[in-house]
C-alpha cells in the first residue's frame, strides 16, 4: 500500500509539472503571437494613414526574426511563419500557399473586416472550405493579440477603400 501511495504521489508531481510546462510553452506561444501581431497591425495603421491603403498588415518571421522576402533573396518561404493583422483572404491565402509558408496566425477574422467595410459580416461557405484544405495551419491569435487586431478595424472604420 505504501508503493502505491508513493506512486499516486509521484504522478500527480508529474502531471501537475507537466501542466505548469504546457502553461508556460502556451504563454510563451501567446507572447511571441502578440509581439509579431503588433507589428502587423502597425503596418495596418501605416496603411491607411498613407492614405491610399486599408488597415491590413503582415509580417513574415522565421524564428524569432522579422524577415522579408527580398532579405532572403527567394520566395520559398517554407521555413516562415505569416503574422496578419486580419483572417487571409483566398487571394492573400493562394499567395501564402505559393511561397509554401506552412502556418498563418491572425489577429481578427474576416467578419470584422467585412462588417467594418460596411459589408454583410459572413463568409461564405466556399471561403471556409477553402481555408481548411489549403493544408496551411491557419489559427487565430489568442488573447490581446486579437483584442488590438480587431480595434484597428473599429478605429479605421470609416476610411476603408472599398472602390
Amino acid at each position: 500500500m505504501e508503493a502505491s501511495t508513493s506512486t499516486r504521489s509521484l504522478l500527480k508531481k508529474r502531471a501537475s509539472d507537466w501542466d505548469l510546462a504546457l502553461s508556460a510553452a502556451a504563454a510563451a506561444g501567446q507572447e511571441r503571437d502578440y509581439r509579431f501581431i503588433a507589428k502587423a497591425v502597425d503596418e495596418a495603421y501605416r496603411a491607411v494613414e498613407c492614405g491610399g491603403g486599408n488597415p491590413f498588415g503582415a509580417v513574415i518571421a522565421r524564428g524569432d526574426e522579422e524577415v522579408a522576402c527580398n532579405k532572403l533573396g527567394r520566395i520559398d518561404l517554407s521555413d516562415c511563419e505569416i503574422y496578419a493583422s486580419c483572417q487571409p483572404c483566398p487571394m492573400c491565402l493562394r499567395l501564402i500557399r505559393l511561397s509554401k509558408i506552412k502556418k498563418v496566425v491572425y489577429g481578427a477574422k474576416a467578419q470584422v473586416a467585412a462588417a467594418a467595410a460596411g459589408f454583410s459580416s459572413s463568409i461564405p461557405d466556399a471561403f471556409v472550405e477553402y481555408y481548411q484544405k489549403s493544408g496551411i495551419e491557419i489559427r487565430q491569435a489568442e488573447g490581446e493579440a486579437a483584442r488590438i487586431a480587431e480595434e484597428v478595424f473599429e478605429k479605421t472604420e470609416g476610411r476603408f477603400q472599398t472602390k
